[in-house]
């Protein structure tokens, strides 16, 4: 599916993806992620590819202002409901806007985060964004994705359990085959911490100054 089309995809299947994203607990994800890591009240963070504003929502409810971005105008428009109805729309605020060419300014945000987002892109535009989410913070970058299996009996039964995901994408056999550590270090990331939440794998980077 071509990046055009897979824009159009998720405006159109945005109804259905929270009840899908929780049922593959991301919405336990993007909890954790947010208790571990909101900066704090008054403390500006960015949301790359927020969705319908899953990760961006949970730090909103600790306080902290964030801006969620994204290209599909349907996941958008829920976010901006799911907003309103928690009482976060003063907190939460949300922009259409290409991943690849973020328009803000060098350091703007202390927290920028950016999950379960990774593996629908293709490799070129996988290295694209990584440097514009280096570019935008001034101190840690947040990425979550699936965790693949090294090897052994595992890595049959990773293909087999997102095997949905292989027919939304054609791009994930890429994201499966990356060397995702060594990428984040190209593009100028040091990784602080690395853990694993239950089936995703979570990388809490320090930016290397601009």
């Amino acid at each position: 599916m071509s990046r055009p089309g897979r824009i159009r995809f998720l405006s159109r299947t945005a109804p259905f993806y929270d009840p899908t994203v929780n049922a593959l607990g991301f919405r336990r994800l993007w909890k954790n992620l947010a208790e571990r890591t909101a900066p704090g009240p008054g403390t500006p963070c960015l949301d790359v590819c927020t969705g319908t504003g899953g990760a961006a929502l949970a730090l909103a409810r600790r306080g902290t202002p964030v801006i969620g971005l994204d290209l599909s105008a349907g996941m958008l428009e829920r976010a901006r409901r799911k907003a309103r109805a928690t009482g976060l729309a003063e907190r939460a605020h949300w922009v259409r806007m290409d991943a690849c060419r973020l328009a803000f300014r060098n350091g703007t945000f202390a927290l920028v985060t950016c999950t379960m987002a990774l593996h629908e892109m293709a490799e070129e535009e996988r290295g694209q964004v990584l440097r514009e989410l280096q570019r935008v913070a001034s101190n840690r970058v947040l990425i979550a994705d699936y965790r693949v299996p090294p090897s052994g009996w595992s890595r049959p039964l990773f293909h087999l359990l997102r095997v949905f995901e292989y027919l939304e994408s054609d791009d994930f056999e890429s994201y499966r085959t990356d060397d995702l550590p060594a990428r984040l270090e190209k593009a100028g990331f040091g990784v602080e911490e690395a853990w694993d939440e239950g089936p995703y794998r979570v990388w809490l980077c320090r930016v290397s100054p601009s």
